[in-house]
């Protein structure tokens, strides 16, 4: 786990991805100095889940694309603009949701939880555990939701059609996702094939 960690990025992408992390630090300094305990602990989150990204060791490109969801959840709830603009949590649910579960799948694949893509059924059986994933993470928020709105924070905005707009955005954003994540991986296949054959052809 720590080589993952700490190797050196190889690629522009790479470069890329983990200059979003340097970012998300910068964020977190941001909340400690002029913003509350609840938007640095939004923040720590969202390391957290850039840390496991760079372990699972998942596609560059789509690497960059999650830790910029995380960021633009964040300063979402940060700046309040759930609130301000009423579209925007339909907007949020539909960028974020299917970048989480993808890279839920990529660490679960990664840990040996589920298997890798190597043919094109397990293409497809990728793209639908990226959705199935995504649903239930979709799911799993709304409970919290109606539970802080139950226990906790009345004010918290929870109606039928909130929980169905943001189920049904959730899952469309998962559906991108996977097929997102499925084609970098097919790309990627590919790459190291080439590389294999070219290097054999050299012996």
């Amino acid at each position: 786990m720590i080589a993952d960690l700490t190797r050196r990025p190889g690629t522009p992408a790479e470069l890329a991805a983990d200059a979003v992390r340097g970012v998300a630090v910068l964020c977190t300094l941001a909340m400690v100095f002029w913003w509350g305990a609840v938007d640095v602990a939004v923040f720590v989150l969202a390391l957290g889940g850039l840390t496991l990204s760079r372990y699972a060791r998942a596609h560059p490109v789509f690497d960059l694309v999650y830790g910029c969801a995380l960021i633009f959840a964040c300063w979402s709830s940060v700046l309040n603009l759930y609130t301000l603009i009423p579209w925007w949590d339909l907007l949020v649910h539909c960028l974020c949701t299917g970048p989480v579960a993808a890279m839920a799948y990529v660490l679960a694949a990664h840990v040996g939880l589920l298997p890798g893509s190597r043919s094109r059924v397990a293409v497809v059986l990728q793209v639908l555990q990226v959705l199935l994933l995504g649903i239930a993470l979709s799911v799993l928020w709304e409970f919290a939701e109606w539970a802080a709105h139950s226990w906790v924070d009345e004010d918290i905005y929870v109606t039928y059609s909130d929980t169905m707009g943001d189920l049904a955005v959730g899952a469309l954003g998962s559906l991108a996702a996977g097929v997102l994540l499925s084609a970098l991986s097919v790309r990627r296949a590919r790459t190291r094939l080439s590389s294999v054959r070219a290097s054999r052809s050299r012996r």
